[in-house]
C-alpha cells in the first residue's frame, strides 16, 4: 500500500518521498493526500471523460485548487517525514551506502584545504591540591603529618594521625627552628620533632594511620621506610619499623643502632598480606629515649619508578589521557586565605627564611628541607578537623615539572600575583611600590631561571642538585588566579613590564616566555562585568602604548567557568569569531571579548553523568573548531575522593587502593587521543533544533541563610486584570503552599514567616529555603507581594516560572552576602550564576518592608522593588542540536571526524568527503557511549562507561554511518 500511495503522489505532483520506509503517522498523511488529489490522470470522473482539454474554466479553477491542496498535503507529508526524528535508519556502529534520504543528518567535509591550524597543546590537564589530590592522593607518601608540623586546626594538633603503641611517653617538641640547647630541630623548615621515652621494659612507640581512608598495602610489594632519628641520653639501641593490619604484624625491619646526631635511617618493608583497612606504620624503640622526625613510607613501585614519586595507578590514568599540557599547582591554592599561607614555589623546593636555597644534607631541594604549607581548602574556622589539608610540598614544583616531562606535556605553572584569594581570603596585601611586592615579581623571574638556567646560575644549580641538570621546558607562566579589579590589573601590569624588560636584557633566558592573564572567576554571561573588565583594561593598556602588541602584555587569558550542561550545549559557538574577535581592534566590541588567545583553565558541566559529559563533548567541538584562538583547555578539578571532599564533580575518583575514571574522563580522553592540528571545513545539516522557551509555572517565596516575613501574595491576569489567586495569610493554614526544601514556615501575626536562619545549602543549594504556590502552567500574570527581612546574611529569593524545585527561575534580592539583585535559573537541579543583563547592586535592610512586583509574560519578565524597575529580561530563544561534529586532520594526514549524538536513539550521518584523494576502505573508530543520560562510573564498581575501539570497513568518499545513542564517536579515516 505504501508504494501505491507514493506512486500516486509522484504521478500527480512529482512528489519525491523523503524515506523509503514510511511509519504509521506518515502513512496517514499520504493517504489523505491521495484522497484529496482526485486527479483525472489517475481516476475517471463521474462522466468518464478523460480529455483534459475539454475542462471548463470552473473545472480548471477547481483543478488548480485541488493541485494547490495536493501540493500542500505533499509538503506536509514531506515535513512530517523530516520532523519524525525517532526513525532508525541503520545499525549503530556500521557503515552503509550513502543515502541522504535514509539518514538523520548530512555531513559534508572538504578535506582539500584546511581552514586554519589548531593549537597542538589544546587538550591538557590541571592539577590543584584540592580533595587531597596531592598529599593523600597523587603523591605516593603514605605517612600523614610525617614531620609533626600540623597545627591546632587539625584534630590532635601536632600529633594528628599518630597514636601511641604500648606504654610510651611520646611528646612533640615545638620551637622556632633555630637550635638552642636541648632543642635541636632537623632544620629551620622542620622545627617540630617527636621525643619517645620508653621505660616499660617492652618495645613501645607510635603508629601512623595514613591519609583519608587509611593506608593500603599490597602483598609482597616493597615499601621504602625512612626516618631521621637521634639517640638521647645515651640511647644507641634499636629502632623498629613495622606494618600492622588489624593489629597483626605483617612486616618488620629494625635499625640495629642509632647515633646521638640526626641521621636518616632507611629500611624496606615487604608485607605478607594485602590489606586496605586499619593498616598502620609503627616506629618503636626499646627502653630509652630518642628523637624522631620526618617519618616516610613510599612504595618502591611508583610512577616511572621515581624516588619520592607518584602513586602509580593515579599517574597512569593521567598518562592515558595523553595531555598536551599540565597546569599546576592551582587554582585557589596559589592564593591562600592570607598571603602568608599562599603556595610558594620556592618553599616547594626548599628555601630558608632569607628566601635563599636551603642547604641540607650537603644538597639543595631535599624533601626534608621543605617547609610545610597550609592548604586553602582546610577549614580555617575549625580547630579539630579530622581531615585537615596541608601541603607537605613533597609534590612540589620540581616534581610537577618532572611529571609534565614524563607525560610529554607542556608545563604551565601558576604564581601568586601578590594578592590573597579575593572571595575567601583576608589580611594585608603589599603595596605595589613595596619591596615585598617586587619580591613576588622576582619569584616569577627566578622560576624561569630554575627551569631554564644552566647549573652555573643560582636557581639552575638548585634544579641540577635535585637531579635534573638539563633545562625544563617552559613557555607560559600564569600570573594570578581568577583575579579581577583595579588592584589586580595594576599588579599584573607590573609583572608584564618586568618580563618585558627581562626579555630585552636576557632574550636567551626570557625571550620566549609568555604570561597568562586572568579574566576573573566566571564566563562572559553570568560574570559579564568582571569578565569584560579584563578586556577593557587590556584594550586600554594597548592604546596607551605601554606594550608593543598583545603578546607582550599577555600570551593567553585564563577563562574559568562551571555551568549547567544546558549552558555548554547552548554555547558551543562561544569562541566563534562572531562572538570572540581574533583582532585586538574588536576585543571589547565582541560579545565575549577577543584579541587575546584563550587558556580555558577550568571548566566542567557540574555533574559526572553522561548528560554532563555529552554537553562537555559538544562544547569541545567548539573548542577544537576554534583552536586557532583557544590554545589550551582543561577540565577541573582533576581528582576527587569520597572521604573528605571539597569539590565535585571531578575527573578521577580514588580511594586508598582504587581508582575510577568518570564518564567525563573518557570524553576528555577520546578528544585528546584524536586531537587535530588543522581544521577541515565541514557542514552538518539537519541537527539544529530551535525552540522558543516560555516563562510558565508556579510562584513562590524563599530565603538563603535569612529569616523573613512575606505577606499579601497576589497573582493578577495581565489581560483581564482579574485576580487569579491570592493569600493574605489571614487563616492559620498554609496547605496551599508546597514546601520545596527546608526552612521553618508558619503563619505568624497574619504573615508567612520563615524563621530558620540557616539554610542547608549542601542539600538545597539550587533552591534555598523555599515554598511554592499556584498553577504549574501559569503565564502572563503580575505577581505582587510584601517582604521584610528579620535577620540573616542575605535578602529574599522570589521564585517564578516554577515547574518544580529542579526547574524554575527566581529573583535573588540581596544575594552574594547582601550585595546583588539578579535573576537565576534552575535547570534539572543545577542553578545558574547571575544571569547576564539582570545584575544590579542591592542591599536589603533588616525590618524594612519591601513592595515587590514581578510582571511575567511568555517571553519577558520585569521585576520591581518599591516601584523601581530592577530587571527587564527577555528569555532568549535557544538553538541547540541533536548532534554536533568537528572534523580535522593531523600530522598523519588522517581525516578525524568527531560525532556527538545527544539523543537516546541511534542517528545516521550521511557523510560526503570531498577533495580527500584516495582514502582507505577501513577506518579506526573510538566510541564512548552510555545506556542512559544518568549513567556514571561509581568508585569501587566496574565502570559502566569506558572508551572502546573498533574498525569499520566499507569507507568511501560517500557513506552513511550510524552512531550509537548517547555517544561520542571518532572516525579516523586514513588517506593512502
Amino acid at each position: 500500500m505504501n508504494k501505491k500511495i507514493l506512486k500516486i503522489l509522484r504521478t500527480c505532483k512529482e512528489v519525491k518521498p523523503t524515506s523509503r520506509t514510511v511509519g504509521f503517522i506518515n502513512l496517514q498523511v499520504l493517504i489523505c493526500a491521495a484522497a484529496v488529489l482526485g486527479c483525472t490522470a489517475c481516476a475517471n470522473t463521474e462522466t468518464g471523460k478523460t480529455d483534459h482539454t475539454q475542462q471548463t474554466e470552473t473545472e480548471q479553477t477547481s483543478a488548480e485548487q485541488k493541485n494547490e491542496t495536493a501540493q500542500s498535503a505533499s509538503n506536509e507529508a514531506e515535513a512530517a517525514v523530516q520532523n519524525d526524528r525517532s526513525r532508525i535508519y541503520g545499525t549503530e556502529g556500521e557503515v552503509s551506502a550513502y543515502d541522504t534520504e535514509n539518514s538523520h543528518y548530512s555531513l559534508t567535509i572538504d578535506a582539500g584545504t584546511p581552514v586554519h591550524d589548531i593549537s597542538d597543546t589544546l587538550f591538557g590537564i590541571f592539577i590543584e591540591d584540592i580533595n587531597f589530590a596531592a598529599d593523600g592522593g597523587l603523591y605516593a607518601e603514605m605517612v600523614q603529618n610525617r614531620s609533626f608540623e600540623f597545627t591546632d586546626l587539625a584534630s590532635g594538633n601536632e600529633r594528628h594521625a599518630w597514636s601511641d603503641v604500648g606504654v610510651i611517653n611520646a611528646n612533640v617538641v615545638t620551637g622556632d627552628g633555630i637550635a638552642d640547647g636541648d632543642y635541636q630541630p632537623l632544620n629551620e623548615n622542620n622545627p617540630n620533632y617527636m621525643t619517645l621515652e620508653n621505660t616499660s621494659g617492652e618495645r613501645a612507640g607510635i603508629a601512623n594511620k595514613g591519609f583519608l581512608d587509611g593506608m593500603a598495602i599490597k602483598e609482597n610489594a616493597a615499601y621504602d621506610v625512612s626516618a631521621y632519628i637521634r639517640g638521647v641520653d645515651g640511647y644507641s639501641g634499636r629502632v623498629y619499623f613495622a606494618l600492622t593490619a588489624d593489629g597483626e604484624m605483617i612486616a618488620e625491619e629494625a635499625v640495629t643502632s642509632v647515633s646521638d646526631e640526626w641521621h636518616k635511617y632507611e629500611v624496606t618493608l615487604t608485607p605478607s598480606v594485602k590489606a586496605n583497612k586499619n593498616v598502620k606504620l609503627q616506629v618503636l624503640i626499646d627502653d630509652g629515649k630518642a628523637d624522631i622526625d620526618f617519618i616516610s613510607m613510599l612504595p618502591q613501585d611508583t610512577y616511572k619508578g621515581r624516588k619520592n614519586g607518584l602513586r602509580k595507578d593515579l599517574a597512569e590514568k593521567l598518562e592515558a589521557l595523553e595531555p598536551k599540557f599540565l597546569r599546576f599547582p592551582g587554582g585557589c591554592v596559589t592564593e591562600g586565605y592570607t598571603l602568608d599561607l599562599a603556595y610558594d614555589w620556592k618553599d616547594s623546593v626548599g628555601v630558608g627564611r632569607d628566601g635563599e636555597p636551603l642547604l641540607f644534607n650537603d644538597t639543595y631541594g631535599d624533601v626534608a628541607a621543605r617547609k610545610q604549607g597550609q592548604n586553602i581548602w582546610t577549614d580555617e574556622r575549625t580547630n579539630n578537623d579530622p581531615y585537615p589539608s596541608y601541603m607537605s610540598y613533597g609534590l612540589g614544583f620540581y616534581e610537577y615539572f618532572l611529571l609534565a616531562e614524563d607525560l610529554n606535556a607542556l608545563p604551565v605553572p601558576v604564581l601568586n600575583v601578590g594578592m590573597h584569594c579575593i572571595p575567601q581570603g583576608h589580611g594585608r596585601e603589599p603595596d605595589i611600590n613595596s619591596d615585598e611586592f617586587r619580591g613576588y615579581i622576582q619569584d616569577a623571574l627566578d622560576l624561569v631561571e630554575f627551569c631554564k638556567g644552566d647549573p652555573s646560575t643560582k636557581w639552575g644549580a638548585v634544579r641540577a642538585a635535585m637531579g635534573h641538570p638539563e633545562p625544563f621546558e617552559l613557555k607560559y607562566v600564569g600570573i594570578g588566579n581568577e583575579d579581577w579589579g583595579d588592584i589586580f590589573f595594576e599588579k599584573y601590569t607590573a609583572f608584564a613590564e618586568a618580563f618585558a624588560k627581562a626579555k630585552r636584557d636576557d632574550p636567551e633566558m626570557y625571550g620566549d616566555i609568555e604570561l597568562i592573564y586572568t579574566a576573573g572567576p566566571d564566563d562572559g554571561d553570568s560574570g559579564h562585568t568582571m569578565y569584560m573588565d579584563s578586556y577593557d583594561y587590556a584594550e586600554y593598556v594597548l592604546s596607551d602604548g605601554g606594550f608593543e602588541d598583545i603578546t607582550d602584555f599577555a600570551g593567553l587569558t585564563d577563562h574559568h567557568y562551571y555551568n549547567s550542561p544546558e549552558w555548554f550545549l547552548e554555547h558551543t559557538d562561544y569562541y566563534d569569531e562572531s562572538n570572540y574577535s581574533r583582532s585586538t581592534d574588536g576585543m571589547t566590541a565582541s560579545l565575549y571579548g577577543g584579541g587575546i588567545p584563550v587558556f580555558l583553565g577550568e571548566y566542567a558541566a557540574q555533574s559526572n553523568t553522561m548528560k554532563a559529559a555529552l554537553a562537555e563533548a559538544a562544547y569541545m567541538t567548539g573548542l577544537e573548531r576554534n583552536g586557532d584562538i583557544v590554545k589550551l583547555a582543561a577540565y577541573a578539578p582533576l581528582f576527587g575522593n569520597l572521604t573528605a571532599l571539597h569539590w565535585s564533580p571531578d575527573l578521577i575518583w580514588f580511594s586508598n587502593d582504587t581508582v575510577t575514571c568518570s564518564v567525563n574522563y573518557y570524553v576528555q580522553q577520546i578528544f585528546a587521543r584524536n586531537a587535530g592540528t588543522r581544521l577541515l571545513s565541514s557542514e552538518l545539516n539537519g541537527a539544529r533544533i530551535t525552540e522558543k522557551p516560555r516563562f510558565a509555572g508556579k510562584i513562590g517565596v524563599g530565603t538563603w541563610n535569612t529569616k523573613a516575613f512575606f505577606d499579601n501574595i497576589k497573582i493578577v491576569d495581565n489581560d483581564t486584570g482579574e485576580v487569579i489567586a491570592e493569600d493574605d495569610f489571614s487563616s492559620d493554614s498554609i496547605a496551599d503552599w508546597q514546601k520545596a526544601s527546608d526552612g521553618n514556615w508558619a503563619i505568624k501575626d497574619g504573615a508567612l514567616e520563615q524563621s530558620a536562619g540557616i539554610t542547608n545549602t549542601d542539600l538545597y543549594s539550587a533552591t534555598g529555603s523555599a515554598v511554592y504556590f499556584g498553577e504549574e502552567d501559569r503565564t502572563n500574570y503580575t505577581y505582587t507581594l510584601e517582604a521584610a527581612k528579620i535577620s540573616g546574611m542575605e535578602g529574599f529569593l522570589i521564585p517564578f516560572s516554577v515547574g518544580d524545585k529542579e526547574n524554575n527561575w527566581f529573583w535573588n534580592i540581596g544575594g552574594w552576602n547582601n550585595t546583588v539583585s539578579c535573576l537565576q535559573k534552575v535547570k534539572d537541579g543545577i542553578k545558574s550564576d547571575q544571569v547576564s543583563g539582570t545584575v544590579t547592586n542591592c542591599r536589603i535592610r533588616d525590618g524594612k518592608t519591601y513592595a515587590l512586583k514581578i510582571v511575567v509574560t511568555e517571553s519577558n519578565v520585569k521585576c520591581y522593588m518599591d516601584d523601581r524597575l530592577m530587571i527587564d529580561y527577555d528569555i532568549p530563544e535557544t538553538s541547540e542540536s541533536e548532534a554536533y561534529e568537528v572534523t580535522s586532520t593531523d600530522e598523519t594526514g588522517d581525516i578525524i571526524i568527531k560525532l556527538i549524538n545527544e539523543k537516546n536513539s541511534p542517528k545516521t550521518f550521511a557523510i560526503d568527503i570531498q577533495n580527500a584523494g584516495t582514502i582507505s576502505e577501513s577506518a579506526d573508530v573510538e566510541i564512548v557511549s552510555a545506556d542512559s543520560m544518568t549513567a556514571d562510573n561509581i568508585l569501587g564498581q566496574p565502570e559502566s562507561v569506558t572508551l572502546r575501539t573498533e574498525i569499520s570497513e566499507g569507507i568511501t568518499e560517500k557513506f552513511n554511518y550510524t552512531v550509537s545513542p548517547l555517544s561520542v564517536t571518532v572516525l579516523r579515516i586514513h588517506r593512502q
